[in-house]
Order: C-alpha cells, then structure tokens, then sequence
C-alpha cells in the first residue's frame, strides 16, 4: 500500500514555519529536503526517520527535478510518510506543482502546507513593505530566472501600478530595468535589491529603476537577492528593537541540546546563530544503580547527565518516590533549571560553577555517613573527585553518558567564516572543533569556563574571553557586554 507525500513549504528563515508544517516533520518517516535557510528544522524528525538531502540551490543543483520526483514517488510506494520539504512556499517558484502532478500521475495523496514566501518576507525584513495605501495597492512577484524561453511581457509589467517583485533576478538586472524603461517605467522610480535574507548576512542595496543594476555592481550584491522596483521600495520601515545582538553572528559549537538553549537565548537577544555540533552523546543510562537506598546525595554536572537520568527511570518504569529521600546538587544555574523541570529543587549549588568548587563546598553540606552518586560523563573533570576525597567523602562516580566528536560537514568552515563570535562550550567540545575546523580570524573567541580556556591556549595564542558565569547565561553576558 502507497504511502503519502506532504509538501511542506519552510518558509524562507527561521522561526518562520508554520506550526502545520513542524508538525509535519515530527510525523515525517522519510524527509527530502533542500538547502534550507534553517538547518535546524531537521531536529525535529523522529530518530529513525530517512533523511535525504536533494540540494536545490540556484547555480548548484545536487539532483535533477526528474530525479527528486522519482525519490517522492519510491519513498511513497514503499509506504512512508514522506515529508517534501521545500524552502519558501512549495508553489511560489519552488516547482512544488511540478512534483505535485508527478506524484498524482502515480496515484499518490499529496497533501500541502503553505510556507512563507520570500518575496514577502525578505522585503519586509529588510523595512520594504510590498503593498502601501496609497502608494502601492497590489504586488506582482515575477521570476527573473528561467530555465524555459518563456520571458515576461515588460510592456504589461511597466504599466502596473503596484509594487513589481523580481525573484532571482541578479544576474538580470540590466535586462530587467531597462525593459522597465523602454516601456515606460520611469528612471526615478524608487527600487532596491534585497540580497541574502535571513542569513545574517542580509544587505538591502538602494537607488532607483535607472541606478539600481550599477548600485548592485557596486555594493558586490549577492545571490539569492530580489530586486523591489515601485514606490514603497522607497520605505525604510526596518524592525525596532532593543536586542543586543542584532546583527551579530555568532557561531556557537558543543552538543545539540547545550547548543539548542545557547541558541534559544542569544536569538532572544537579536543575534543569528549559526551552531556546529561537534560532540555527540552516547547514552549509558544502564550504568545508573537500581538501588538507591544506598545515596543520600545525587551530584549531577550537566543537564546532559540529568536527562539521561531519567529518561532511564521512566525506562525502567521505577517510582519517583524511589529518590524521594535523596538530596540534589546541581554544578550551575543551567543543571539547576533542567533539575527543576523534572519537578525537583536543587539542594546544593556551589558559588562558583565547576567541579573543583561544587567537590571542594558539597562536603559542608552533608551529614556524616551520607554516601555521594555521581551521575556524569565518561570525561568528567578529576577536580571534582579529588576534592571528595581530600574531605574523605564516600561516593560512587558513575558515568551515564561518553562523547564522541563529530567530524565537520560540508560547508561548515563557509558558514563561520564572516561571524563576529565563537562560542566554546567545553574542553573536549573544543578539541573536536579543531579537528576538523580552523577559527575564523575575525572572530572574538568566548569560552564558557576555566579549562576550556586551559584548552584553547594550547592552540592559540589569542586573545579571548571568558564566562564569569559558566553557564549559557554567562555566555550571554559576555557577549552582549560587547555590544
């Protein structure tokens, strides 16, 4: 029996899918994407979904559309749930019709999920409204690249009142304008190009109808840019705000989940982030006793630990109230938070987040002959099990998770190369970076603590900065210090 196909339309950045089209993805058994503006999209897909990377990029076509039509309709046929996900909207120039009718020719259901256009977005974005009252009562998207000998009526275009969209038109924009002109357009009309949107690197380029191809020349305009060309091209209606990281990139490295809270609060703060995973987490929860009568005190040293922690209680289907009579230490504000959204309070935070204070102060806190369980990764620092001893304190290190590095993808060292921060999260997280990275010379380096910044001078001698805090709340600080 056939499965189906859902053409998803991404939208064209982040943050702006459609609650439909999350939803989607988290159903999704078999995901063909494109070059998305926001990789991150595809955390969402259930662990045991097939990915498959078809590309799709102007100038750089990894498959063929033949080819990805053929993909939907064999992964439809072997019965998955496929998800087609597609930057934009499916229909607006994404050829979405296209795969449409060769699904339907296959007799396969195909259901749709509109996604934010860029024709829209990226204008508005960068303060361009594309309809005004008064100014500019319609639009009209038009595609300034082809791959058929059709080409569009200028004499029509030109007489348009409204607000003319011209989507992958850079390489044509000497066509396009002076066509405008020969039938009429005036060379004073207000246009601009919108180049890059959504990547944090987006750049708007003005002029009017007779300038704005030399302005592009000029300003180094760069693909994917949309040419606006009307009255409201004259708007500078840009976002307000009080972010501290507007405009700022900033590459953050580490694990997914570490990463998924760092970049949670510093796109709060206006910045774009771009994150490279360079540790993976190998779950050992088996490693957590069975019995607790024997601890009167639970130490964990990441949010990490706490997850795995009890994921594998509920794996187990064990009693809550089997821990009630435990006390909990948390190493910082961010173990501290993870703890508390398991419904439990930290008892013990050190004053300083490491593990040479959290082993140096946890022993004041306990009773004599109150037994300690370590619940943290195979590399844990020693400077928390050497203070324990030196207090002569019984304990237990157990390690419910190792890390592996992750090599680099493709494309990574592009991606970093222009951003303002890098952001190191740990020691080995560092070490897994630098063996398949180098750091951008123009970036200000940010380590999160102590021996992560031991770490990094053995491979640089640059100056860098430090979290007083070690936390992503720390991160935060020092970055937005900056600005």
């Amino acid at each position: 029996m056939n499965g189906m196909v859902k053409l998803v339309g991404a939208g064209c950045g982040r943050g702006l899918i459609s609650v439909m089209g999350v939803e989607a993805i988290k159903s999704a058994e078999s995901l063909v994407y494109d070059d998305l503006i926001d990789d991150a999209l595809l955390e969402y897909a259930p662990s045991g979904c097939k990915k498959i990377y078809v590309g799709k990029r102007y100038a750089r076509h990894s498959k063929k559309q033949e080819e990805i039509n053929q993909i939907l309709i064999d992964e439809a046929k072997a019965g998955r749930t496929v998800v087609r996900l597609k930057g934009g909207d499916s229909f607006v120039f994404g050829r979405g019709g296209e795969e449409y009718l060769a699904l339907e020719a296959e007799g396969i259901q195909c259901s749709l999920i509109p996604g934010i256009s860029s024709s829209i977005a990226v204008p508005e974005s960068l303060g361009i409204p594309v309809t005004h009252r008064n100014v500019a009562q319609s639009f009209t998207v038009i595609t300034g690249h082809t791959a058929t000998d059709m080409r569009e009526d200028y004499s029509a275009l030109a007489k348009l009142r409204g607000t003319l969209v011209f989507l992958m038109g850079l390489n044509s924009l000497t066509e396009i304008t002076s066509e405008l002109i020969k039938f009429g357009k005036p060379e004073s009309l207000p246009a601009a190009v919108v180049c890059r949107g959504f990547s944090g690197r987006e750049r708007r380029i003005d002029g009017t109808l007779g300038t704005i191809a030399e302005e592009a020349v000029r300003n180094k305009a760069e693909t994917p840019g949309i040419l606006v060309v009307g009255e409201a091209a004259g708007f500078h209606m840009e976002s307000c705000g009080n972010e501290k990281l507007r405009g700022k990139r900033v590459c953050i490295t580490g694990t997914k989940p570490f990463m998924a809270r760092l970049r949670k609060a510093l796109e709060g703060e206006g910045a774009f982030v771009e994150a490279v995973e360079t540790i993976s987490l190998q779950n050992k929860g088996e490693n957590i006793p069975s019995d607790f009568s024997w601890y009167g005190w639970a130490a964990f040293t990441s949010a990490n630990g706490i997850d795995i922690f009890f994921e594998e209680l509920k794996k187990r289907q064990m009693d809550i109230r089997e821990i009630a009579h435990m006390k909990f230490a948390c190493i910082g504000r961010g173990t501290r938070e993870k703890l508390m959204e398991y419904g439990i309070r930290a008892d013990f935070v050190p004053q300083k987040y490491t593990a040479k204070t959290l082993g140096r102060e946890l022993p004041g806190k306990m009773e004599k002959g109150e037994k300690l369980l370590i619940l943290r990764a195979e590399k844990g620092s020693l400077e928390l099990t050497e203070e324990l001893e030196r207090a002569k304190e019984a304990f237990d290190d157990i390690k419910i998770y190792d890390t592996e590095f992750v090599s680099g993808r493709d494309g990574d060292q592009q991606r970093i190369e222009d951003c303002h921060y890098i952001v190191f999260a740990s020691a080995q997280g560092l070490k897994a970076f630098l063996s398949s990275h180098s750091i951008p010379e123009s970036a200000q380096i940010v380590c999160i603590g102590d021996i992560t910044a031991r770490e990094l001078k053995k491979h640089t001698d640059r100056e860098f900065l430090s979290a007083e805090e070690h936390s992503v709340k720390g991160i935060l600080e020092v970055l937005c210090s900056l600005n």
